[in-house]
């Protein structure tokens, strides 16, 4: 029975080799304000002691959490082969019973009102099914709030998520039946896979509403980091763009007047498509020059930009070179 007052909320913590830092995670949601979740904790096939800390830990946390009546506080470990964090995150959504689904990069911490104020934000703002939080970094120590580029949006703002991630992934949060219908993280996907989803959302019309309250520490400075572990991280973003054009041509070849909803004008859908383009354009453009300027193979892309421009769709197999480190 759906609790409308406290709607559960499933969180999802995906881990590799994290055995020490995870511990931070959890004990903020242990803490968390807000009477009605569970916790499924992803080990993504760590090869140090991070699953056997797990259990270690797991009845310990266990014993300091509380249930009341319909409400639920519970905890699930679980372990899988490591396939990346898309893979471990697509895992806990399966496993999710929530009405609505959050996830918590090991390496960041939340405020304790959490969750409590961002369902309360959605209880406000009903037309919303997806939102995210304000947050403060901290670089070894070194207390920052995102400003400029980066500080946080609300509401529809496709261009410049096209530009730049503009959603924090431990902030965010989601109506999980309604992020079923558009799709989980591309698993393929070695980094950017958040930014591939933030995409796809603002793109089928949806938008994204801003908590504007600091509620989430994300600590940087560590070496495992992903975005710290890849050579050309904009290659991903050209994939992620490149997978959603494709997948916009097939659609409104099968849809009347080339609407990809009936929701929008001819404008609204006009004006997606050209933002689409002009972000593809200039990160193929960037990765030619670079390319370039390093002596290295430039043809495949060069062809890529002509079938682009006759909007033909670049075949998938031929995609999935963006993703092949040793090409980088």
């Amino acid at each position: 029975m759906q609790n409308e007052e406290f709607p559960l909320v499933s969180i999802i913590i995906p881990t590799h080799n994290r055995r020490h830092l995870v511990e931070r995670a959890v004990l903020s949601v242990l803490n968390q304000t807000y009477p009605n979740w569970e916790l499924h904790i992803i080990d993504d096939g760590s090869t140090d002691d991070t699953w056997s800390y797990l259990l270690t830990q797991l009845m310990q946390w266990k014993r300091q959490i509380q249930s009341f009546g319909r409400m639920l506080k519970s905890i699930q470990i679980h372990q899988i082969e490591h396939r990346g964090v898309s893979a471990a995150r697509n895992f806990g959504i399966q496993k999710s019973s929530g009405d609505w689904v959050c996830f918590l990069d090991s390496d960041d911490e939340w405020f304790k009102e959490k969750l409590e104020k961002q369902i309360q934000y959605h209880k406000d703002h009903k037309e919303l099914y997806f939102s995210q939080t304000n947050e403060i970094w901290n670089k070894n120590g070194n207390l920052l709030e995102p400003k400029g580029k980066y500080k946080k949006l609300s509401g529809h703002f496709l261009e410049e998520s096209l530009a730049l991630c503009m959603v924090t992934c431990s902030s965010f949060i989601a109506h999980k039946q309604t992020l079923d219908n558009i799709g989980s993280f591309r698993e393929e996907m070695k980094t950017c896979e958040d930014y591939d989803l933030w995409n796809r959302i603002l793109y089928q019309g949806h938008s994204i509403g801003l908590l504007a309250e600091n509620l989430l520490v994300r600590y940087g400075g560590h070496e495992d980091q992903l975005s710290n572990k890849f050579q050309a991280i904009e290659r991903f973003r050209l994939y992620s763009l490149l997978c959603l054009a494709n997948e916009t041509w097939q659609k409104s070849e099968s849809v009347p007047g080339g609407l990809e909803n009936g929701k929008e004008n001819s404008n609204q859908w006009t004006n997606k498509q050209n933002s689409l383009k002009k972000a593809i354009l200039l990160r193929l453009d960037t990765l030619i020059h670079g390319r370039k300027k390093r002596g290295k193979e430039v043809q495949l892309f060069s062809n890529w930009k002509e079938l682009f421009h006759k909007n033909q769709p670049i075949p998938q197999k031929d995609l999935l070179t963006l993703l092949d480190d040793s090409l980088f």
